[in-house]
């Protein structure tokens, strides 16, 4: 909102419509304010607000108005409506139970500009790999002309550049760059735009990405002993995952697989089976599979095997002969294991699974994620269940039919499904972290108008949160001077560093927990700060989305420069006329010291009467 463009002039503007709207004289209404940002922050009054907020998260601010709908009888937005991060807030407005007002800030004029509007890049890389990078250009009125893109890395030294040909007067084009990923660690790399004569503003010709890059990819090994769509479904989920390196084996008989021999187990990071063999197979070239973390799913025709040398891998006893259509009943809340990070969904909805109404846990130290519900009603039927001992992780699920979710029409059932075997087979697939000190930011990239926060976890030689250690905490900037402080202790072993916005950069750290003389442990990691020119990519004003979340909700939309009617719109829709509350409240005598000594004094007073009347 603070960009000059088109007759809008920036802050000038802003300041001129919180004149015109004039809150501090209506005193009859009670107001609360709050920004948009990537989230929403109350402020005293509109004219605290700073204009440094990196992004435009409308979802935030709609969460916001649902948490407070019950205390209000309207909201009023003042808004671009552009959004630069987080979902379109449209369906999510029309759930509100009060209207909402809109008022259209910005231009709506095009400009003559070139724009890095989006780039996709994968977070996460290997070392030893090529790492792609798309970057979508934006441009309008450059018909005819071409510019270069440079990618370069921090310390500028120019990596690949790629040439773009505008054959239109107004075009979005991509283009692609490979980046040698050859050391470990937080990487970041720069896109720019040559500079070209008439350009709105350059400073929306760079972008920024960053790389947090691993010593090897995660090695799967996926056999499957029965045919079935879910086999088809994990490996197209797994293939899908550029962390992962998946060989995939289909049992034909006998000790032979279609796409090629058993190679080493040993080599492998984790073991998933989709069912077991049967009579035929060579288990002895399995016989080193409990050396391995191990995801094992069962199917139809091998779910009731209890004996032989691969029972190890079964967690979860499946012996009934009658299956049935379940539905799922999370078992474990979402902040108790890594696996229940998921998407929210209405489980009572989504597609059904299959399984029998008889299968239990086989060991007393498993973890209980989903059990099974059958016509509404949750069963004591376990559908997943995992296990960790000492450095080895197991995990066993024993339903299927988990492709109809992952075929389903409705988006939010493929990306519960998609995010659930995820989680669970990176959750197997990783070494138990058995560190006592756990420092991890918030997030691995900061704006350089965030707070920075550093979480840490702190548990003694016991396994048990610590509490009462010193926790000291070394910042490391790349071209600085480093800063040490202590991390406040949040209490129950939880400790954080909070530092106000930073300069851009790559920064490292170092954490020591330590508890009178001796030192517990010690962690290093890193984050980047990096600047945002998030807001000058789209500069168009969004009257569409402020239109449509104002209409949904039974509100109105408004243009900055017409708000005479404004006021007199919502006095109309009777949000400003006087409320009554009629308040009741009861006094109950026995609650007070006087009339309780009081009562008892007229009935002792009474009972003596009567005695004493009552006498001959």
């Amino acid at each position: 909102m603070r960009i000059q463009k088109g007759t809008y002039n920036g802050l000038e503007s802003y300041s001129e419509v919180i004149n015109q709207l004039d809150f501090e004289n209506k005193e009859t209404i009670d107001f609360e304010f709050f920004t948009i940002g990537s989230s929403s922050k109350q402020i005293p009054s509109p004219d605290s607000l700073q204009f440094n907020e990196s992004e435009s998260n409308f979802s935030n601010a709609i969460s916001q108005i649902q948490e407070l709908e019950d205390d209000f009888d309207a909201s009023i937005i003042l808004s671009d409506g552009i959004i630069t991060f987080g979902r379109n807030p449209s369906i999510q407005a029309a759930n509100l139970s009060i209207p909402l007002y809109s008022i259209a800030l910005g231009d709506t004029s095009k400009v003559r500009d070139i724009t890095i509007s989006n780039i996709v890049s994968n977070p996460n890389g290997f070392t030893d790999t090529r790492h792609l990078v798309e970057v979508e250009v934006i441009q309008n009125g450059f018909l005819g002309e071409s510019v270069t893109l440079e990618l370069r890395n921090s310390s500028g030294e120019l990596i690949d550049s790629n040439e773009i040909q505008f054959n239109s007067s107004e075009s979005i084009q991509s283009t692609t760059f490979e980046i040698d990923l050859t050391e470990p660690g937080l990487k970041q790399f720069t896109i720019e735009i040559s500079e070209t004569e008439g350009e709105w503003s350059t400073e929306n010709n760079t972008g920024t990405i960053s790389i947090d890059v691993s010593e090897s990819k995660t090695k799967i090994l996926h056999l499957a002993f029965e045919i079935h769509p879910d086999v088809k479904m994990l490996r197209s989920l797994l293939s899908e995952d550029q962390n992962i390196e998946l060989l995939t084996l289909t049992w034909l008989g006998g000790s032979r697989f279609v796409e090629d021999d058993l190679p080493e187990l040993e080599e492998q990071d984790l073991l998933i089976f989709h069912g077991l063999p049967r009579p035929g197979f060579d288990t002895d070239l399995l016989d080193d599979f409990n050396l391995i973390p191990t995801l094992y799913f069962q199917l139809p025709k091998t779910r009731a095997l209890r004996t032989g040398p691969l029972s190890e891998l079964n967690l979860i006893h499946n012996t009934g002969n009658q299956l049935f259509e379940l539905t799922l009943f999370p078992a474990t809340e979402s902040t108790d294991h890594p696996v229940m990070e998921l998407p929210e969904i209405g489980f009572q909805n989504v597609s059904p699974i299959i399984s029998s109404l008889r299968s239990v846990s086989t060991i007393p130290d498993g973890i209980e994620l989903f059990k099974s519900g059958f016509q509404g009603i949750e069963t004591p039927n376990t559908i997943i269940n995992v296990n960790e001992r000492g450095s080895m992780r197991r995990a066993t699920v024993s339903a299927w039919g988990w492709y109809r979710m992952y075929q389903s029409p409705i988006e939010n059932e493929r990306a519960f499904v998609t995010q659930l075997f995820s989680n669970l087979t990176t959750w197997t697939a990783n070494d138990p972290d058995e560190r006592r000190l756990r420092v991890t930011p918030s997030k691995p990239v900061f704006n350089i108008s965030e707070q920075v926060i550093i979480n840490g976890n702190l548990n003694n030689e016991s396994g048990e949160p610590e509490a009462e250690a010193t926790i000291e905490f070394t910042l490391i900037p790349e071209n600085g001077e480093e800063r040490t402080s202590n991390m406040s202790n949040e209490g129950n072993g939880n400790y954080k560093f909070e530092s106000q916005s930073l300069s851009s950069g790559l920064y490292s750290f170092t954490a020591t927990a330590r508890k009178g003389g001796r030192e517990i442990d010690s962690q290093t990691g890193e984050f980047l700060v990096q600047d945002s020119n998030s807001e000058l990519v789209n500069t168009l004003r969004n009257d569409e989305l402020l239109l449509t979340i104002a209409n949904g909700t039974g509100g109105s939309f408004f243009e900055y420069t017409r708000l005479e009617d404004f006021w007199t719109t919502l006095n109309s829709d009777d949000i400003l006329g006087q409320k009554e509350d009629v308040i009741e409240a009861y006094t109950f005598p026995v609650r007070s010291l006087f009339w309780f000594v009081l009562v008892i004094f007229l009935l002792g007073t009474e009972w003596i009467g009567r005695k004493y009347y009552s006498l001959p």
